[in-house]
């Protein structure tokens, strides 16, 4: 067993990164920060910190945004070492990648593209050769726009994207996982190995427990612990927030990576955008994620755009272009022809949209994309040099199908009631738009609070979700509760302390222990 008094530490004055995320909340303390390099090392500062009772907040790439990282006293333990891409191993006809927690999305991604493989072991017979000498290209197809995000943290938040829509998020694509236990003890998890009976029970790592007594949303979700009917024991650590256990290690599946067509397709309103939306889904065109951007948010980028403030390399942008819809659709080289003539057909007026499937073409398109939330973090930018407390306020919602029309409806008439100054963007494949309010001053913040409150109440009325892909940190915790009720989160506390008894481990996340 390694000792923790030779891990690597630092004290927060050397190294404060760790005393925030991307959620900018205020108020991050810590004894001291340490970095190590084995689970045994992580096993010993576990058991150290539950002999002296100290809490512990593990850190990874510190792109969060809802203050998960944040540590509000104790220690920090710094995932940052683990940041190997260990092997290659291929099962039922694709590969899987083995990381450790701190390897980021995009340093997975180079990797599977230049096809890197120096270093690694197989972890199957022959797997790198195979993939070497494959004419395949493959790729970790979840997305999240974050690429500097650690895979560690994506999988304690089951982080998600644009390409849920096709792909589904993290969970899907998690083989395995190595957990450290606060207890000290180390797991290695296989998907398939242990799940839940036909009255809700685990067994494992010595422990017998109940799933949790609660109903999870039928649309993307990232809100809360992980609880359904013969459920896999893996699925409980992903998207737990690291209140659970320390992840160290993930085998994750890839998949094919297909040349894609880029498509945006622009409407003279959001609700011929919607309507258009509705059409694609039922299509046989298949697309990996369906986007969307408001009237709202053209206009924010065109008013930054014209005064000197954005420059976009973009064709040309008409003035009827009011809202629009980004699809993406993989395809086999040679059925380009015969899929531009169904896209065509489904568009209708192809003189309103822009096709690409040319890399730099496509890039160009993402840009624009992204021009949005760029836009959304510039303008309360400006406005915060008068009012340094001001923040946007972006909602993270989500439901199923069938509520998505009255909830847009329920946005409509609120926003345009508001007087505020807002962007709609985000997710549509998935009913999961980002509102994003911007207030102008401080008497519009707290208006803002408002409106996303009366958002968030109709949201659950509706059964959906109050965290679709950002987890709910330190900052949604009374939304959590509103989603789940008390008795819900009660549950979830329960199951924590299966898990971590002496109440250490990454405290005040998704819930104040009582």
């Amino acid at each position: 067993m390694a000792d923790f008094r030779f891990i690597e530490r630092r004290k927060p004055a050397e190294d404060d990164r760790f005393l925030r995320d991307e959620s900018k909340i205020s108020g991050g303390i810590a004894g001291e920060i340490f970095f190590p390099e084995t689970e045994d090392e992580i096993s010993a500062l576990l058991k150290y910190c539950v002999g002296k009772n100290l809490k512990v907040t593990v850190a990874g790439g510190g792109t969060g945004i809802t203050g998960a990282a944040v540590p509000f006293g104790g220690i920090v333990i710094s995932m940052e070492k683990f940041n190997k891409i260990v092997g290659l191993g291929f099962e039922n006809d694709r590969f899987f990648l083995k990381v450790g927690a701190a390897v980021t999305l995009s340093k997975i991604a180079e990797t599977l593209r230049v096809k890197e493989t120096s270093g690694l072991i197989d972890l199957t017979e022959n797997a790198l050769n195979l993939f070497n000498n494959s004419t395949d290209l493959w790729c970790y197809p979840v997305d999240p726009t974050e690429m500097s995000a650690q895979i560690g943290g994506t999988a304690a938040t089951n982080a998600s994207g644009a390409a849920t829509y096709r792909f589904g998020p993290t969970r899907n694509w998690i083989k395995s996982m190595t957990v450290v236990l606060p207890d000290g003890s180390v797991h290695k998890i296989e998907r398939g190995k242990c799940s839940a009976d036909a009255g809700g029970f685990f067994s494992f790592a010595g422990k017998n427990f109940a799933r949790g007594a609660y109903e999870m949303p039928d649309c993307k979700n990232a809100a809360g612990l992980y609880s359904k009917q013969g459920m896999d024991i893996i699925d409980l650590f992903v998207g737990s927030e690291g209140i659970l256990g320390v992840i160290s290690e993930l085998e994750l599946w890839l998949e094919k990576k297909k040349p894609s067509l880029s498509v945006v397709q622009f409407f003279d309103s959001d609700n011929e955008a919607v309507s258009f939306v509705k059409k694609l889904k039922k299509s046989t065109l298949k697309p990996d994620f369906i986007e969307f951007i408001g009237e709202s948010g053209i206009n924010l980028i065109k008013t930054r755009s014209e005064s000197g403030c954005m420059s976009l390399d973009i064709p040309e942008f008409k003035e009827n272009y009011k809202s629009a819809v980004f699809f993406d659709i993989a395809f086999d080289k040679n059925c380009i022809p015969p899929l531009e003539k169904e896209v065509n057909e489904l568009v209708g007026l192809p003189e309103n949209s822009w096709c690409a499937w040319e890399t730099c073409e496509i890039e160009r398109i993402k840009a624009f994309r992204h021009a949005v939330p760029e836009s959304v973090n510039a303008t309360i930018a400006e406005t915060k040099k008068k009012y340094p407390l001001v923040h946007k306020l972006g909602t993270d919602f989500a439901v199923s199908d069938e509520k998505f029309d009255e909830l847009a409806a329920f946005y409509r008439g609120t926003l345009e009631k508001s007087g505020l100054k807002y962007a709609v963007f985000g997710h549509i494949g998935n009913n999961h738009l980002h509102i994003n309010l911007l207030p102008s001053n401080y008497d519009e913040l707290e208006k803002a609070k408002e409106i996303y409150a009366l958002m968030a109440k109709k949201v659950l009325e509706l059964k959906g979700t109050v965290s679709a892909e950002h987890g709910i940190g330190k900052i949604k915790r009374k939304y959590l509760e509103m989603m789940f009720g008390e008795e819900g989160v009660n549950e979830m506390r329960r199951i924590k302390k299966v898990f971590d008894p002496d109440l250490i481990l990454n405290i005040g996340n998704m819930f104040e222990i009582e």
